[in-house]
């Protein structure tokens, strides 16, 4: 069977476009974050989180919150007057608070929750200094040391939660997976006949038009876009698509995902229309090789440097340069998230993980080959998500 005549099929318990689904529990999150303090005296120790996609993670709200406050019991979110009726209808039993009376008068936000947290008998705020501005972080020292509290940084406060999964998460994670696949399918359903000729912009934005038909709210990489590289093109690791047409006899690279309720899927497939180039020959099978290599070693348990380091090796014995990037990394509500697969990475796998394969060979002015796929982490196994056929023969377009 070719890539091109495979059709996935899609789950029909949709969620609501553009809303998270009911089934997070979003006070479990904040329990389990107030866990990982560890502190003697968690009664006066309060985390503040500014980041939207940790903010997301923590109360279900996608866009409105500035800033959330949670302590051991409870909670409470900044937000402003223009969003407040939107927010009151999904922060739960957050507690909500606007930092000035009216909408038109001047907010100083990091006064106003230093003075909330102060009144409220906090003694140390803690704060990740990787999910905060320059500017937020000096304007809360100096308010925080004038009101005799102790700031506390702490990095990668959040990410360890949300880098395992939960079973709904990994609901939303494989929906977005079949809808780009589908996507995928529908695009090159016609054959090399239907891409040749074509710019890459032009292919992006009709596998982007594809997604949102099948339900996608929007394609999985609003900040960098989806990427399409043709002929030496590929070669780019991170290839933005332009007007250059795609031909005959040539690689076409294509990285793209879908997103659903915030959360995202990524692959990579490499086509060839119409033939194979020459160098492709022999590129796509250890690109192939090392896909296996490295899935061979992800489960549970492992290092996550190991699984990095076995792709690495299969391509660098067939005498290729090695890719310059960590092999894998998760993927959730932001399209890149941990876990990290890099080789220097000593940290290990867990269950509940959802991580990318992603080897590449990469010859430049000449073209590349990436294969990418998406694993979820078990106690016991390591499944595939995603579908699509990865085998050399089966990417040729007639």
């Amino acid at each position: 069977m070719s890539i091109s005549s495979f059709v996935v099929p899609l789950p029909s318990d949709a969620p609501t476009p553009g809303k998270l689904p009911p089934g997070f529990d979003h006070a479990r999150r904040r329990a389990d974050l107030v866990r990982r303090l560890g502190d003697s005296r968690p009664d006066h120790q309060v985390v503040l989180i500014c980041d939207t996609q940790d903010i997301t993670y923590l109360s279900g709200v996608r866009e409105g919150v500035s800033w959330l406050a949670i302590w051991d019991g409870g909670c409470f979110a900044v937000t402003r007057h223009m969003l407040i009726r939107e927010v009151e209808q999904e922060i739960g039993d957050c507690e909500l608070l606007l930092p000035t009376k009216r909408s038109s008068d001047p907010a100083m936000v990091e006064l106003f929750l230093v003075t909330q947290l102060k009144c409220r008998g906090f003694e140390s705020v803690v704060v990740d200094p990787n999910r905060i501005s320059a500017a937020s972080y000096f304007e809360l020292e100096k308010f925080i040391h004038t009101a005799g509290l102790d700031l506390v940084p702490m990095p990668r406060l959040v990410d360890p939660l949300r880098q395992r999964k939960d079973p709904l998460e990994l609901h939303l994670i494989t929906r977005c997976v079949m809808i780009a696949e589908r996507a995928f399918s529908g695009l090159i359903e016609a054959g090399a006949a239907g891409l040749v000729g074509r710019s890459e912009l032009e292919i992006a934005r009709e596998l982007e038009a594809r997604m949102l038909e099948l339900g996608a709210d929007r394609q999985g990489f609003p900040d960098s876009g989806i990427i399409v590289a043709s002929g030496p093109n590929s070669a780019s690791a991170h290839h933005s698509p332009g007007e250059r047409p795609v031909g005959n006899g040539e690689p076409l690279l294509i990285d793209w995902g879908a997103e659903v309720s915030g959360y995202r899927s990524d692959m990579t497939r490499t086509l060839f229309l119409g033939s194979i180039p020459e160098f492709a020959k022999r590129a796509y099978q250890t690109v192939e090789s090392a896909l296996e290599a490295a899935a061979a070693v992800l489960r549970t348990g492992a290092k996550m440097g190991d699984v990095d380091r076995a792709a690495r090796r299969a391509v660098t014995a067939a005498g290729y340069q090695e890719f310059h990037y960590g092999v894998g990394h998760g993927i959730g509500l932001a399209i890149h998230e941990g876990p990290w697969l890099r080789a220097h990475s000593e940290e290990l796998l867990e269950p509940g993980m959802i991580t990318t394969v992603e080897p590449g060979v990469y010859l430049p002015d000449i073209g590349g080959i990436r294969i990418e796929s998406i694993y979820a982490l078990s106690e016991r196994a390591t499944d595939r998500i995603d579908r699509l056929p990865v085998a050399m023969d089966q990417m040729i377009l007639d």
